[in-house]
């Protein structure tokens, strides 16, 4: 089993890169950089680890990695790829390949000893069929790449409908790649995916569910959506979702259902990468249980009466289909479920009974809130940024609550009382854990937490048995 990298040492990155590359200078192997880290590169974004292309065969790539004390790993090798510990990061060393591909199968039959423009020919955009020489430093550029990428345009390399018939997934890969990098489709290239987004069935949903996390965590995903929808892959890959489009709304709502949906999507705040994920999906799912619970109402007007219930039942299955972590899942759903409550700013128990039933996702929903009003026709932020005020300050209370500590601890109180461990030790620090959070009582006052101790057990035990509890 192959150990898992480092972490990566600055000092040493740039040596050991340097070392891999001249290593395979001298053993008489091409050696080019490929894929997403060139892209990248070429347009000025940091991002994806170099993975390389080479002439060396992967018994090759694994002897020379080896010979530097490079960490390996094969679990691709039959496909030609090597994992190579470089600089604290996995990167992959492929050799050139011709791929053929079966009627009828997504797994190429995998050909070894060709050339690089021979591998640059079977990849699946312009902007992605680049190549550097590690050694000369020369682009090459056989599909006009780099003017693709100058124009932001996402081309198929050669015939279009043959690239997506050969690996449908190269549809969602061109519409995410739309949502990451803000490009455009090419005519034809969006037309053959027209024609051949049938085919989106035929995927694994491991496979399709990690096209749509991508799509949604770009920079602009409501490009991405808009596409997966005029492209037909939205019936396919999200056919929960299908009825959202030309669902008609109220007079509160510029857009229809999908038109609001995108619209929420695209604003809702996800600075944080960890939040981002939740965010989005949210976002995208919040309002799903609209189109089933529609009604006309005495007004005239379309109501929605308990969406949110549908839409958390809804989301839930889709989740649970796209195959989703559980965890992520259920505060999705959980979100969805929730994004009608509207806490009484004025009563305390009301807002804390919000915060609580969000599982400590308040923010969150917040954003979803203030995301979801941007496409209504009213504005609704002066009651957001009060509910943020107030729940910022709620939450400062619990933790200083928790900061609070008792002078006395539980085995303080057993060995003063003689009492066998109960709930009465909760209630005893609870209330003087309260009391120096009021600064009634000093954190070390070990006297005084002893004094307000006797008083409540004392007081405890005068009464009756039906009512007795642990007070001041």
């Amino acid at each position: 089993m192959a150990r898992r990298p480092r972490q990566p040492d600055n000092a040493r990155m740039t040596y050991e890169r340097d070392a891999v590359i001249a290593a395979f200078a001298e053993a008489g192997h091409e050696l080019w950089v490929v894929g997403g880290a060139l892209r990248d590169q070429l347009l000025g974004i940091a991002g994806h680890d170099e993975d390389f292309a080479t002439s060396a065969t992967p018994d090759e790539i694994e002897a020379l990695a080896a010979r530097l004390g490079r960490a390996v790993m094969t679990v691709g090798k039959r496909f030609g790829t090597i994992g190579v510990d470089l600089d604290g990061r996995w990167s992959e060393f492929t050799t050139f390949r011709g791929d053929a591909y079966t009627e009828g199968s997504r797994w190429p039959e995998v050909r070894f000893g060709s050339t690089i423009e021979a591998d640059l020919a079977r990849r699946d955009f312009t902007i992605n069929a680049l190549a550097r020489n590690t050694h000369t430093g020369t682009v090459l550029d056989p599909f006009g790449g780099e003017r693709d990428l100058e124009r932001r345009l996402i081309r198929a390399v050669g015939e279009p409908e043959r690239r997506f018939r050969e690996d449908p997934l190269r549809i969602l890969r061109g519409l995410r790649f739309a949502s990451q990098l803000g490009f455009d489709l090419e005519g034809r290239t969006f037309e053959a995916m027209r024609e051949t987004a049938p085919l989106i069935a035929s995927l694994s949903q491991e496979r399709v569910t990690s096209e749509l996390d991508k799509l949604l965590a770009g920079i602009d995903p409501a490009r991405g959506l808009e596409l997966l929808r005029e492209c037909g892959a939205l019936a396919v890959a999200l056919p929960e979702l299908a009825p959202m489009v030309g669902c008609e709304q109220n007079h509160w709502h510029r857009f229809d259902v999908w038109g609001h949906t995108v619209a929420t999507v695209a604003v809702i705040a996800s600075d944080d990468p960890d939040s981002r994920r939740v965010r989005r999906w949210t976002a995208l799912l919040h309002d799903c249980g609209k189109p089933a619970v529609r009604h006309i109402k005495k007004d005239g007007e379309w109501g929605f009466y308990q969406h949110e219930t549908a839409g958390a039942e809804l989301a839930a299955a889709l989740l649970a289909r796209l195959k989703v972590a559980q965890r992520d899942a259920s505060t999705i759903a959980l979100l969805v479920r929730r994004h009608m409550d509207r806490p009484n700013l004025d009563d305390r128990r009301s807002l804390r009974r919000f915060m609580h039933r969000c599982d400590g996702h308040w923010r969150d929903l917040l954003a979803l809130k203030r995301a979801d009003n941007v496409s209504h026709a009213y504005n609704d932020d002066v009651y957001h940024d009060r509910l943020e005020g107030l729940g910022s300050a709620v939450e400062e209370e619990d933790a200083a609550l928790l900061r609070a500590e008792s002078p006395l601890t539980g085995d303080d109180l057993i060995a003063m009382f003689g009492l066998p461990p109960g709930r009465w030790i909760g209630d005893v620090k609870e209330r003087l854990s309260a009391l120096v959070l009021d600064g009634r009582l000093k954190p070390g006052d070990r006297e005084a937490a002893e004094r307000i101790a006797r008083r409540m057990l004392k007081a405890a035990a005068n009464e009756p048995a039906a009512s007795r509890s642990l007070s001041v």
